[in-house]
């Protein structure tokens, strides 16, 4: 591999550096990879998935609680579901960035766990909750302890996945978001008729105490599968073989290992396009995905001809179950294509697409509810722009600070902006119909799709100029093994022809 002379090597990095393996051993070396890569997808990617997951349904499961009996228990009125959401993500936006930077510095493996450990224990407090107040400075602490979760696993799976891989391993892990969906609704009905009022419980408190105890037995699993940074994790399932694999692996990618925060880095950083337009692009797709987050409450809202109400919780709970279905079929989908082709321009801009259609229905807000259910459906199949925008950007940063910190910035800017954008967009007086709320995705999906052909042109144009770099060290490299030669030749005649130079050199 040829490096840029623009980047120097540290004693770390010469380590990459001297691992590259021997033509001899080439194939032998594939086989060991692809060995490696199932073993880091069935541990790693496996304990990923359902850690996220239990993130989810414990970031979201207040809201199956609040139609499932919890708003008429604690008596909650006007706004009071979107300020549960938003100290929620005041927690998580003020401590996401610390999380990222202690993740570079303190072992993955102690971090990850613990943290999810903490807000199980959250959860389970959520069930002995008397009023809204102990429900808001819950979901805060809930946010706090969240905040390490998603960038923190996806940096992890960056650190050790190549750009061609990551994607699919990011979408795949990103898809337990509508599995968490089906398994609360699912489990939610099932608790509304099996143990509602079991022990003088109502069934919304034992979701909470369900969605701890497998945050528990998901956390303690994380002790023994989460590996730290390659070449330097002593986890029990990775040899000192695997290590070295992980380690070429990261040298052919072109990825460098962890280092110190510097000037030099941050600069690095904040001078590259590619930051600020991932961050705008990853951002105006989250936020057009928070039209599909009130379909519960729009299935709570439909009547009967008399007035009453149409569906009962438990067929609330049901009829939301094919919507996150669709979700996680279009996810694993894309992730498919996405990988087989490399397009990463083409699929955000086919799934942006597919969401204008459904919200510029629902502006509409036609009368038909068979229409409007279509309109909703179509909201659900644009989930795996986020993990595609983040393994495109992966690509070109070479250190895990790197990555972290996008990635940091990128999540920390969603979530105070989502924060009040619930409130304004999407008021709970509005319900179901939002007025403003279908028409503000509208223009988020448009920038996005706008900013994906942005990234592409900025992606290109970094392609030519390592091109160009590798050309040009190439072609230095050359010119010095000529110009050797050359020397070689001069120097012999000059003990051939030393008057005639000597004469030269006196004319110059």
């Amino acid at each position: 591999m040829v490096q840029s002379p623009s980047l120097s090597q540290t004693p770390s990095q010469s380590v990459f550096h001297d691992m590259q393996p021997s033509a001899e051993a080439a194939c032998d070396d594939v086989k060991r990879e692809r060995r490696f890569v199932r073993k880091l997808d069935a541990v790693l990617v496996t304990w990923a998935f359902f850690a996220y997951l239990l993130k989810m349904i414990d970031g979201t499961n207040y809201k199956t609680a609040y139609v499932s009996g919890m708003k008429e228990e604690l008596k909650l009125n006007n706004n009071e579901l979107n300020f549960m959401d938003i100290y929620y993500r005041i927690g998580y936006a003020i401590f996401l960035m610390p999380c990222q930077i202690i993740l570079t510095k303190v072992r993955p493996r102690w971090w990850l766990p613990s943290n999810e450990m903490a807000w199980g224990v959250m959860t389970a407090l959520m069930a002995a909750a008397k009023d809204v107040r102990m429900m808001y400075a819950l979901r805060f602490l809930i946010g706090v302890f969240e905040a390490s979760s998603y960038p923190g696993i996806i940096s992890i799976l960056c650190n050790w996945y190549t750009p061609r891989e990551v994607a699919s391993r990011i979408v795949i892990f990103s898809a337990s978001y509508p599995a968490s969906a089906m398994f609360v609704s699912a489990m939610q009905a099932s608790l509304t008729k099996t143990l509602d009022g079991s022990s003088g419980l109502s069934g919304w408190r034992w979701l909470f105490i369900f969605n701890a105890i497998m945050t528990f037995i998901v956390a303690g699993a994380g002790y023994l599968m989460v590996p730290d940074a390659p070449g330097s994790t002593s986890i029990f399932w990775m040899s000192e073989e695997d290590n070295r694999i992980a380690l070429r692996r990261m040298q052919r990618a072109e990825r460098l290992p962890s280092a110190n925060y510097t000037w030099g880095l941050l600069r690095r950083i904040f001078k590259n396009p590619i930051t600020y337009v991932f961050v705008l692009a990853y951002s105006t797709w989250s936020f057009s995905q928070d039209s599909n987050g009130w379909f519960v409450l729009f299935l709570k809202s439909v009547k009967n001809a008399d007035g009453s109400k149409r569906f009962s919780v438990a067929e609330i709970n049901a009829i939301s179950i094919p919507a996150y279905a669709l979700m996680l079929l279009a996810m694993l989908a894309f992730a498919y294509v996405h990988s087989r082709t490399g397009w990463h321009t083409t699929w955000v801009v086919v799934q942006e697409t597919t969401l204008l259609i459904g919200v510029i229905i629902l502006t509409i807000w036609p009368q038909a509810f068979a229409t409007k259910m279509v309109a909703f459906f179509l909201l659900f199949c644009s989930n795996a722009v986020g993990p595609i925008l983040i393994a495109w950007m992966s690509a070109h940063f070479r250190t895990p600070e790197e990555r972290g910190i996008v990635i940091g910035l990128a999540v920390t800017f969603v979530f105070p902006m989502s924060a009040w954008m619930s409130i304004v967009f999407y008021p709970a007086k509005h319900a179901p119909q939002y007025p403003i709320g279908y028409k503000a995705p509208i223009a988020f999906a448009s920038i996005c799709i706008l900013l994906t052909f942005v990234f592409r042109h900025l992606s290109l144009r970094d392609q030519r100029n390592k091109a160009f770099q590798v050309e040009s060290v190439s072609s230095g490299e050359e010119y010095e093994e000529d110009r050797e030669k050359e020397v070689m030749g001069e120097t012999k005649s000059e003990t051939d022809a030393l008057p005639t130079l000597s004469h030269a050199v006196k004319r110059e």
